[in-house]
């Protein structure tokens, strides 16, 4: 984790897929180790069987969307991990990897989604404004195969992402306060 400051509160963004609820196992939230990459979680994670629709959080316009994402083979993922074991941390060119097919979106006052593990990506293009509920994606483990079909949501609030630094209750009131 990071020693920069806590982002600001987030508030009324909607579910990423329908039907979800919020999880509250730690190991699916914020902060919990990562320790085959040496390195933290930086996201909330939705177990969904593998092709189910994911939809954008809130309006904004994408910022990236991987149309032609190209799975790594299982030496290039070897390598990357050990890698990261031994500097101590994950290069941000191999969480990027690890986060495989993606979608970002802006919504504004420094606030990105990022959609990631997609087995396919909408139509979209950078510079098009989607709405909240417009489907953007739909479920898969593209990028970590090991983790098994579920989406990766990342809410960054400029230079941190949703819940840095908080654990347990904090965290999770954190969490919950940013959905509808």
């Amino acid at each position: 984790m990071t020693a920069h400051a806590r982002p600001r509160a987030v508030r009324g963004l909607a579910l990423p897929i329908d039907g979800a609820t919020l999880p509250t196992d730690p190991e699916l939230l914020p902060n919990s180790p990562r320790e085959y990459r040496a390195g933290w979680h930086e996201g909330i994670d939705f177990p969904a069987p593998p092709g189910t629709p994911v939809l954008a959080v809130a309006d904004g316009v994408v910022i990236r969307v991987d149309t032609a994402f190209v799975e790594w083979t299982a030496d290039e993922e070897g390598r990357a991990l050990d890698e990261a074991v031994a500097l101590g941390y994950t290069p941000a060119q191999t969480l990027d990897r690890l986060r495989g097919r993606q979608v970002w979106i802006d919504h504004g006052q420094g606030i990105v989604s990022r959609y990631a593990h997609l087995s396919a990506v909408a139509p979209l293009v950078v510079g098009a404004r989607v709405e909240r509920g417009r489907r953007i994606g739909a479920v898969g483990s593209s990028g970590y195969e090991e983790g098994g079909p579920h989406l990766h949501l990342e809410v960054r609030v400029g230079n941190a992402y949703l819940g840095e630094d908080l654990a347990g209750d904090t965290l999770i009131a954190t969490i919950f306060r940013a959905f509808d």
